[in-house]
């Protein structure tokens, strides 16, 4: 009774702390838990309550002073664990969180919510050896409770789903796990569909799927109930799997029949009645009652009778596109009953009249269309134009009397375009047409009068096909001034279309490629990208954000796609919690493969490169400061912590419409040879981020041993270490030169790296001859001044750099034959020249650390000798004049940056007449004014701000480069 006493009396007194820090009000948590501990001083939740508050109040010192004062101690009481559980968490400590629960197991051995705690830390740690032997202690304890038993079972899955060994898993793990699971079904212990599940997964990753039928088809199988048609779906996949072809047809078809729209099962049906008649297999006895085609007359009387009931109830799409697959099927075997299927032309025709005007009808037609001969696309393309009527006879066009027309005339231009015939137009032909779309597009307005501003206009697909019919004309002109021209239809198109996220996709890629980030943002936040799109779409912005000059929104960008993947990574733990507290036992690989995915997608891994590199830029002004971000950042240059083999490219290029004809490119090919790129590209950012680590860090090294009792030698791996990435370095960049010419990329598919930029500007000579400096300023400082050379530190590097500056020199704006343009790649390639400029200066401040004190020791030396004068070391005044020849440079890589800033050239952009005249043929449709002096504005201070930001990097690396006095 005592006892219980002095429990509520604990909870009383520990009342007011919850409620301060459930408020948020964590100053007064801090106050209250000082009263608390006045009165009883080793109260230990009172002390981690205190260090939470610490902890949320940004206090991490204190906070982890306490934390580890109470766990040094091996707390056992509930609230104490949680509340440390909730510490470390916050942390990204769950290392410390399964030591806390063993340490409290070993207190209480027999405390059932201790070891179950213990088992989900071990879960967050995904050690699923521990998590087995947890789970067996609680099954121990507490046998009479099933989830226990199956949690361990799960754990030994999970050990064979992360097992290397694909034959260890096979021979050890997944058959201990079957075992323990047939042992309670023997035994009749079994008491929900989950358990039944586990044994179904497992028996499936044995590939024993006799047995998984029996189990389906037998008692067990009635308790699939949660999910509906489960058991039948399963059972028509294991029979596919067995090859029995009868079994899996009648499943198939049945499942037809309760949902005859499933396009998965329609192909699976016909899947299956083929093998029937390609084998010519007949049904065994057993199988007699099922009803089971076997010919193809039977499957076309199956689908007709499909496509009877569609036309007197709800008109479903799966019937008709199956009877398109079975027509190609037939067609592709030459089989002679393609005659009772019907004419694929004509089926197609059909198609159209029923779903022309549907979104999808193009995706369908994408299936099928490569069926008929050329003549025939031809007919189905005159065919269906010629049911619109919207052609007179004069050649001019007539508008869309309603929306369902206007939508059949869309997916007609659709098909015309994926089928190639737009590209047989001239040029001009194109911007006649895209003309004629756009004119379209406005008149089609009026049928979206009343929509909601979340709805798309039905007219919006015109302008999409215009814009890029319009592209395809630029190329073949080669005037990309025609782009412009886009932009300004597309800005216009979204005033009337304000969700449409197709023309804010088109937009970004086409301001990004006329290097005009600033718009960007706005279109990127107005699409609502959230959760899983900052990993599939994140690129679109990206990519280019710090490529342009925008530093400070890239910051930003990368810290918000940073927070992204870890708070994934917290959540989806949280859901394989989640997942065995209630016995989702299925669900719980799935979200470890999630996991994995996010973890190793290329987006994390550049995002954490980029982010690093520009702080290292950006937040560093003088050498103190740099080596305080590189000791903050915690680098190891031994080891890069991107494992390669694994990365994962999520990226998402389909969003984008594309009606382009396969012809033109493969997007999943070109998709590879860009991640192969991004690659290679993150690869050098990396051993870039590594070598300036590991120099910063052996300069501060050498001078912390050169004041250490005279002892003059720095450590012997870190000049080592500085040779070897060096060495990577150059091998690395002998393996890239594949891509100093990257691929012309569409605008529906990724974007090239900056590696053809880096090395056609021969921006990795500075970064290898700066850290050859900084190796041989070492080698001085190990061998001593005395043994120095003549030839020291080479002051090539600034004639470099000087050298480099002038190759990126020019005016973003040029006139070339009476024509105004911009010319998008002087931006980048300044770009890059300003973080080369910052990598140079920061091993200007390594070579700096290891002379200083070398000149120090020197000066005391001539004091001692009064009557001897003797010259002093080459090595420092040919560094004063390597930072002397980097500030040059830096003044000129300045006046470079501010012929790309429309202000200081006092420049109005619109009124360059980048786009076509008035008096000009290529002048299709008379846009707003209003939008295109909005537009050109957004795009001057894009590039203003671009501009800016440079300027002010080089600045600040020139004062970083003045306070470098030996």
């Amino acid at each position: 009774m005592s006892s219980r006493s002095h429990v509520v009396v604990s909870e009383r007194r520990l009342r007011p702390i919850y409620d301060c820090l459930d408020n948020g009000n964590n100053k007064k948590a801090i106050q209250e838990a000082d009263k608390v501990l006045k009165k009883q001083k080793n109260f230990q939740c009172a002390k981690v309550l205190k260090a939470l508050a610490l902890l949320r109040l940004g206090r991490h010192d204190e906070s982890s002073t306490i934390l580890q004062e109470v766990h040094a101690e091996h707390p056992d009481n509930e609230a104490t664990l949680q509340a440390m559980s909730i510490c470390y968490r916050e942390v990204h400590k769950l290392d410390l969180i399964a030591d806390l629960y063993e340490n409290a197991h070993k207190s209480r051995p027999d405390h059932e919510e201790i070891l179950s705690c213990l088992f989900m830390a071990h879960v967050r740690l995904g050690d699923y050896k521990k998590q087995q032997q947890t789970a067996m202690l609680l099954h121990k304890l507490k046998p009479q409770k099933n989830p226990y038993y199956f949690w361990a079972i799960m754990s030994i899955v999970m050990q064979a789903y992360s097992c290397q060994d694909e034959k260890l898993a096979a021979s050890m793990y997944l058959p201990l796990a079957e075992r323990m699971t047939k042992k309670y079904i023997t035994d009749g212990k079994i008491e929900a569909e989950a358990e039944v599940l586990l044994y179904l997964m497992i028996l499936d990753l044995l590939k024993r799927w006799d047995e998984a039928v029996e189990l389906l088809e037998g008692p067990l199988g009635v308790q699939f109930v949660n999910e509906l048609n489960f058991r039948a779906v399963q059972l028509a996949e294991l029979y596919k799997k067995l090859e029995r072809w009868p079994k899996a047809n009648a499943a198939y078809r049945q499942l037809i029949q309760d949902s005859p729209d499933h396009w998965q099962f329609w192909k699976e049906y016909l899947d299956s009645a083929f093998h029937l008649i390609d084998s010519k297999e007949t049904v065994e006895k057993s199988d007699s009652d099922l009803q089971v085609d076997d010919t193809v007359e039977k499957v076309i009387a199956f689908l007709n009778q499909q496509i009877k009931g569609c036309e007197n109830g709800r008109p479903f799409r799966g019937p008709y596109l199956a009877q398109l697959h079975l027509a190609k099927l037939l067609l592709d075997r030459k089989h002679e009953s393609i005659k009772l299927v019907g004419c694929p032309l004509e089926l197609m025709k059909q198609y159209f009249d029923r779903y022309g005007d549907r979104s999808t009808y193009i995706g369908d037609m994408k299936l099928f269309v490569d069926i008929l001969d050329g003549s025939q696309q031809q007919e189905l393309v005159h065919h269906i134009t010629d049911s619109l009527h919207l052609s007179a006879n004069d050649g001019t066009f007539i508008y869309a009397n309603n929306i369902k027309q206007l939508q059949r005339h869309v997916s007609v231009l659709q098909l015309s375009r994926y089928l190639g015939y737009q590209d047989l137009m001239t040029a001009q032909e194109k911007i006649s047409m895209s003309k004629e779309l756009l004119s379209r597009h406005k008149d089609g307005l009026k049928f979206g009068k009343d929509l909601l501003s979340t709805d798309l206009q039905f007219s919006d697909p015109y302008l999409i096909l215009a814009a890029h019919l319009l592209l395809d004309a630029a190329k073949q002109l080669g005037t990309p001034n025609l782009i412009w021209q886009v932009v300004i239809e597309l800005e216009q198109g979204m005033r009337q279309s304000q969700a449409n996220f197709q023309i804010k996709l088109l937009l970004i890629r086409l301001y990004c490629s006329m290097s005009a980030f600033g718009p960007c943002p706005t279109l990127y936040d107005g699409m609502e990208i959230k959760h899983i799109m900052n990993d599939t779409l994140g690129h679109t912005v990206s990519s280019h954000v710090g490529r342009l000059g925008h530093f400070v929104a890239a910051c930003a960008m990368y810290g918000t796609m940073l927070r992204f993947f870890t708070v994934n990574h917290k959540e989806t733990t949280e859901y394989l919690l989640s997942s065995y507290k209630y016995g989702s036992f299925g669900k719980i690989s799935e979200f470890v493969k999630f996991r994995e995915r996010l973890q190793d997608s290329i987006q994390y891994a550049s995002a954490t490169a980029e982010r690093l590199l520009l702080d290292l830029i950006l937040d560093t002004y003088n050498h103190s400061s740099t080596e305080q971000m590189i000791t903050y950042m915690e680098i190891d240059p031994e080891q890069d912590k991107t494992n390669f083999d694994k990365l994962r490219d999520n990226r998402d290029f389909k969003v984008m419409s594309c009606w382009d004809p396969p012809s033109r490119f493969n997007l999943d090919e070109l998709q590879q040879q860009s991640f192969r790129e991004e690659k290679a590209w993150l690869r050098l950012r990396n051993l870039t981020l590594r070598l300036l680590a590991a120099s910063v860090k052996l300069g501060h090294q050498c001078c912390e041993n050169s004041n250490k009792n005279g002892v003059t030698n720095g450590p012997a791996s870190l000049p080592d270490i500085v040779e070897d990435l060096l060495s990577q370095l150059q091998s690395h960049l002998e393996k890239c030169q594949s891509y100093i010419n990257p691929p012309e990329y569409p605008y529906q598919g990724p974007f090239r790296t900056r590696m053809s930029s880096y090395l056609h500007g021969e921006h990795h000579k500075v970064l290898t001859a700066m850290v050859k400096h900084v190796l041989y300023v070492n080698s001085i400082q190990e061998n001593g001044i005395d043994q120095c050379e003549e030839k020291n530190i080479e002051t090539d590097v600034p004639c470099l750099f000087q050298g480099i500056i002038s190759k990126c020199q020019g005016s973003l704006v040029s006139s070339e034959s009476d024509t105004n343009s911009v010319k998008p790649e002087v931006l980048e390639n300044l770009v890059i020249c300003t973080e080369t400029l910052s990598h140079a200066t920061i091993l200007c401040g390594v070579c700096l650390r290891v002379l200083k004190p070398l000149k120090s020791s020197w000066s005391r030396k001539i004091k001692k000798k009064k009557d001897v004068s003797p010259v002093q070391p080459f090595i420092f005044a040919n560094f004063c004049e390597l930072v002397s020849g980097l500030i040059s440079a830096g003044k000129n890589l300045n006046e470079a940056i501010k012929s790309t800033d429309p202000v200081f050239l006092s420049i109005d952009m619109s009124a360059l007449q980048l786009t076509p005249s008035a008096d000009n043929d290529q002048v299709f449709v008379q846009h707003d004014e209003e939008v295109a002096k909005e537009m050109w504005s957004k795009v001057e201070k894009s590039y203003q701000q671009s501009a800016r930001e440079m300027i002010d990097l080089v600045n600040f690396k020139i004062q970083y480069l003045h306070s470098l006095k030996l």
